[in-house]
């Protein structure tokens, strides 16, 4: 790699940190900017990364400047001035872990609804990321974090699309490559996997052992070979995900999202070709596995399987995180069923939400999410 890359990380909460920490820990040429709102608390944090990295032997250029999503102008020109090679949206209105906070049977009640009817939460930073780069003119490569499964593909119907999400698919291959490795018996380097499913068998799998119905696609590599399927039953392996390989999981699990940001945001930075997995490349619905090259990315894709055809698995398999669909304006339609567990228990009244209405619909469901919170405390 020629000369040094800029790289905006925007939000420096648990995962803009963690991955901030990653970057400035590697030895590589990097300039890191952070993005953020409170410019007093992003330099507490940066100064953590710095501490971190010196004591590791490593010398960070990490600088902070103030940003603020919601003024598309103010971030296109610092955008603008800055320039930077890649940029991690690490941002979202509602956290995953938000809901995990709520007291054990409210949270239930509400999981019950899965994931996608918080799209609008996390549509709203990222749409105007993405018009801040489009105004600056710039051809920054865009790395989502946040639901970027749902986000990515419903951006791309206004030509907003980021480049690729990050964790979700990804965090589950680990475990299955160990899993893998062990029923194999052989050793972990000899695995390799490819493995399309949404968000929704991601966190899934790993808790049950089992996708619960919902469609995925799996192929497993053992010294390059494709393994035949009465070498490795595929229930077996999610049953030691869930067991033997079971990881912590909550905010102590995050480490394991961050590194596969980090991983997708040194193979854009490093230039080299490398295999990951992640949500949401080229604007697709879900997660699938993809070859990052100097030219470009691209879905890698193992024989016998169309693109046309992963996408379809996705398709079915979004149905399980409470999206019926992403239809071709960016509306995302949510299922009856979780529409109605909205409509029960928060009087939150959305079948769909269209792009141009996410912010409305944002605060709506912000607003009565915190009446439901107060029932509990």
């Amino acid at each position: 790699m020629q000369g040094r890359v800029k790289i905006m990380i925007i939000g420096h909460g648990v995962l803009g940190g963690a991955v901030l920490d990653l970057l400035s820990q590697s030895g590589r040429p990097y300039d890191l900017y952070v993005g953020a709102r409170n410019v007093q608390q992003a330099s507490l944090r940066a100064n953590v990364a710095r501490y971190t990295a010196l004591n590791l032997g490593h010398h960070p250029t990490i600088e902070v400047v103030p940003m603020d999503l919601m003024n598309i102008e103010a971030t296109a020109e610092r955008l603008a001035t800055l320039h930077p090679k890649i940029i991690f949206n690490a941002t979202t209105l509602h956290s995953w872990w938000t809901i995990r906070q709520l007291p054990p049977d409210a949270y239930h009640q509400i999981d019950r609804a899965r994931g996608g009817v918080w799209t609008p939460m996390h549509l709203v930073l990222v749409r105007r990321l993405m018009k801040a780069v489009r105004e600056a003119g710039l051809e920054s490569v865009v790395v989502n974090a946040s639901y970027s499964d749902v986000t990515n593909a419903a951006l791309a119907a206004e030509g907003l699309a980021p480049a690729i999400g990050i964790g979700n698919v990804a965090n589950a291959v680990p475990g299955i490559r160990l899993a893998a490795a062990h029923l194999l018996g052989c050793d972990l380097k000899a695995v390799d996997v490819r493995f399309f499913a949404q968000h929704y068998v991601s966190y899934r799998m790993p808790n049950t052992g089992t996708t619960d119905g919902a469609p995925y696609h799996l192929t497993i590599y053992r010294e390059g070979q494709r393994t035949q399927p009465e070498e490795l039953d595929h229930d077996e392996i999610f049953a030691n995900v869930a067991g033997q390989f079971r990881r912590a999981g909550d905010l102590t699990g995050q480490s394991v999202t961050a590194a596969s940001a980090t991983a997708v945001v040194r193979a854009l930075a490093d230039r080299v070709e490398r295999v990951v997995h992640a949500p949401g490349p080229l604007g697709l619905v879900g997660g699938y596995p993809v070859r990052i090259t100097p030219a470009g990315i691209s879905i890698d894709l193992p024989e016998g399987l169309a693109l046309d055809e992963a996408v379809e698995i996705n398709k079915g398999c979004q149905k399980f995180d409470g999206i019926e669909a992403i239809e071709n304006d960016g509306t995302v339609r949510f299922t009856a069923e979780s529409a109605e567990v909205m409509r029960k228990l928060l009087g939150y009244d959305c079948d769909a939400v269209a792009l141009e209405e996410c912010e409305g619909r944002a605060e709506e469901l912000a607003r009565k999410y915190d009446d439901y919170r107060r029932r509990f405390e």
